[in-house]
């Protein structure tokens, strides 16, 4: 029998499964001048705090992927505001960060001047993590066409790499006014998190799914007009429709057998189901 349990969850960040799906973002479908990019079926934001910072036009062999020079990254171009600070942020899953490259220089690409790069993990706009790198950074164009890698494994000697965020804060320091970041390694976590401005219902009464357990077939009882969304535990959206105040009719029969989540809003409020 197929088995959906729904109980109300009263936290802002819901868990979903208990394992991490790695992934490296590359850049090179993405669009240029974009100020966000879409990996493994999550939306990051590419928020600028000082400086302008966007996907990079495509450029051939001016990025660096991690094993050979590609096309596409997240740069400032030619802003000289300073210093340059952005950050790469995402409102519908936390993750957790492996490792990203940077290609850090002067306005004019000179690599050899002096600066610093400080790196922060935020959660919910709290600081989780943060360290400067002064030292070991790329001064020539070989053998990585000019990009340091940044390995949060071992940053300063910590290993940052496991812990969970939504929004990861480059800054420069010293001379650098250039960054370029590409191939970036990160992990989808155990959580959906929903934007600050959202709130989740724990009102009784405020939706109501029978039967509990189910082999399928659903109704659906919502206060008001609203979307539904159906999640599988690893944070994938599988199914939607609209609901009309009342009673709904739905089914999943199409499933397997499993534990899902039910999400709805009204407003600014969210009703999360399990």
């Amino acid at each position: 029998m197929k088995r959906s349990i729904f109980l109300t969850i009263c936290s802002l960040f819901i868990s979903l499964f208990s394992f991490g799906q790695t992934s490296t973002e590359q850049f090179e479908t993405e669009s240029h001048g974009s100020p966000s990019f879409t990996d493994n079926g999550v939306i990051f934001n590419v928020i600028s705090h000082v400086g302008t910072f966007d996907i990079q036009a495509n450029y051939p062999g001016t990025g660096w992927n991690g094993t050979s020079i590609d096309n596409r990254y997240i740069d400032n171009s030619n802003d000289p505001a300073s210093p340059p600070s952005f950050s790469i942020k995402t409102t519908s899953n936390l993750f957790k960060v492996n490792r990203f490259w940077m290609y850090l220089s002067a306005l004019n690409l000179d690599l050899t001047v002096q600066g610093t790069l400080t790196v922060t993990g935020k959660l919910s706009g709290v600081t989780k993590f943060t360290q400067t790198k002064t030292t070991g950074f790329a001064t020539s164009m070989n053998p990585t066409n000019g990009y340091t890698l940044i390995d949060l494994t071992n940053l300063n000697g910590q290993n940052y790499s496991n812990i969970i965020i939504d929004e990861l804060r480059i800054t420069l320091g010293g001379n650098y006014r250039y960054a370029g970041l590409d191939a970036f390694s990160w992990v989808k976590d155990t959580n959906i998190v929903l934007a600050t401005n959202e709130t989740v219902s724990s009102q009784k009464g405020s939706m109501s799914i029978y039967p509990n357990p189910t082999s399928g077939p659903l109704s659906i009882k919502a206060e008001n007009n609203t979307q539904a969304e159906i999640y599988s535990q690893d944070g994938k959206l599988l199914k939607n429709f609209e609901m009309k105040k009342g009673t709904n009719q739905a089914d999943i029969s199409e499933l397997p057998n499993g534990v899902y989540i039910l999400k709805t809003s009204s407003g600014s409020s969210k009703v999360i189901k399990k």
